[in-house]
């Protein structure tokens, strides 16, 4: 267990990506949430994205922005209905029960990494088998409706599972999320609004230097591989509020996005597409 904490003492990126992959390892395809439940038809689509889009990182989308129409409006809602959002569950992150965690009393199931708030749960799936505990906000403004029109809109949707804000309180170490874990882009977020004036989001894996996400002016919507790189963030006391979809991609709206966003966005990164 020592070993597991040095390994996410370090600071660096680059380092943190490197020990997270000792410490928790990396996942099978066949691991996925609800994985015995997708057809073979789609898996072999998926797979067919996998091959097409394997040297993506990171990638903006070619989306209009999705942002809050009234900032004020949307602080005051999160002060009042925001929660500290705790572990419930082991998962692919952090694999470990709250009693057998190495980080003991400092571990998430203890320590509150993000506030949260979620915008949007599918009726048929409680919120209760998250990994982290959530909040539904109930209430209906026009603001939260047009975001989630907008997700829906513009995300490669099949089935829209949950919609979530979250805002990090401290660097979050590089994980995987529970989910997927296709190595082609599947993790699809917005940042709603970011006080930071140099990017803190990055993306990698044991073997790379870390790429952060640096978004062009033009669209704050992105995505990358929860199959292939690990995420995290470093901290510098700013605020930040990322939109977060978690769902069962629709093949083909994502197989169209993805070529129009590379169209559009290959000659921006701040790497070296092969495509």
């Amino acid at each position: 267990m020592g070993e597991i904490m040095d390994a996410f003492r370090a600071k660096d990126p680059k380092t943190l990506l490197k020990n997270a992959k000792i410490a928790v390892g990396t996942p099978k395809e066949e691991e996925a949430v609800g994985w015995d439940q997708f057809s073979d038809e789609y898996k072999t689509y998926m797979r067919n994205l996998e091959e097409k889009y394997k040297g993506i990182v990171w990638l903006p989308i070619d989306t209009p922005k999705i942002e809050f129409d009234n900032y004020d409006e949307f602080l005051d809602i999160w002060n009042h209905q925001s929660h500290d959002v705790l572990r419930v569950k082991p998962d692919i992150a952090e694999p470990w029960t709250k009693e057998k965690h190495p980080w003991k009393d400092k571990s998430s199931w203890n320590v509150s990494q993000f506030n949260g708030l979620h915008l949007f749960q599918h009726p048929l799936i409680p919120l209760e088998i998250n990994s982290f505990a959530g909040k539904l906000y109930t209430g209906k403004i026009p603001m939260f409706e047009r975001i989630l029109d907008q997700v829906n809109t513009y995300y490669p949707i099949h089935t829209l599972l949950s919609l979530y804000i979250w805002e990090s309180k401290m660097p979050i170490s590089p994980h995987r999320d529970k989910g997927v874990y296709w190595k082609c882009p599947t993790e699809f977020r917005s940042m709603l609004f970011d006080e930071n004036t140099q990017p803190t989001l990055y993306v990698g894996d044991d073997n790379s230097e870390p790429v952060f996400v640096d978004l062009p002016a033009d669209t704050n919507t992105f995505c990358w591989s929860n199959g292939k790189s690990m995420h995290g963030s470093t901290y510098n006391g700013k605020r930040k509020f990322i939109l977060c979809a978690s769902m069962i991609q629709h093949s083909k709206k994502t197989d169209d996005l993805l070529e129009r966003s590379i169209t559009k966005y290959k000659d921006r990164l701040n790497y070296k597409l092969e495509i």
